[in-house]
């Protein structure tokens, strides 16, 4: 049995007219190996995206996003190792959070509007990711209410430092 492709090929062609059985046992080869060669490719598993929380940091005065502030942020209970993160012009930080639990956040370039026992807080990403977290305010009557996956931080600039807490 000559196959098409087997006499345009001068070596298959002497192949075939030395031995009928060349020829079955090449056409044979052949037959079993293309199944193997249509399989498209083994899919590659895509890689997950690596978690992450958005940090919003809010002008407790104005409700304006804070665009030039440099948070410290800790993935840890302590803030040793802590990375000054920059907000975007939205006042964003977005915040590659691994296998981490916690956050914690201290303010840098402006001054922080949570309560005193707040300061040091360990926020669950769970929480976070799950329900948002809004942080307390001491600077005035503006709350947010927390979208899953941000944590709000108010703060306003240094020179607006308030004598005492507000009065509600």
């Amino acid at each position: 049995m000559l196959l098409p492709f087997m006499t345009s090929v001068p070596f298959m062609t002497s192949v075939i007219e030395r031995s009928g059985v060349t020829v079955r046992a090449a056409s044979l080869l052949l037959f079993a190996l293309a199944p193997a060669a249509a399989k498209p490719p083994a899919k590659v598993p895509e890689k997950t995206p690596e978690p992450f929380v958005t940090i919003r940091i809010i002008n407790a005065k104005t409700g304006q996003p804070v665009i030039d502030e440099k948070l410290n942020v800790a993935l840890r209970s302590d803030q040793i190792g802590s990375v000054a993160m920059a907000t975007d012009k939205k006042g964003l930080i977005e915040v590659k959070t691994g296998n981490a639990t916690i956050i914690r956040i201290l303010s840098n370039m402006y001054a922080d509007c949570r309560p005193r026992q707040e300061l040091y807080t360990d926020y669950p990403l769970i929480a976070v990711r799950n329900t948002g977290i809004t942080t307390g305010n001491l600077c005035s009557d503006l709350r947010h209410r927390p979208t899953p996956g941000e944590l709000v931080l108010y703060e306003i600039p240094r020179t607006f430092i308030p004598a005492g807490p507000i009065q509600h």
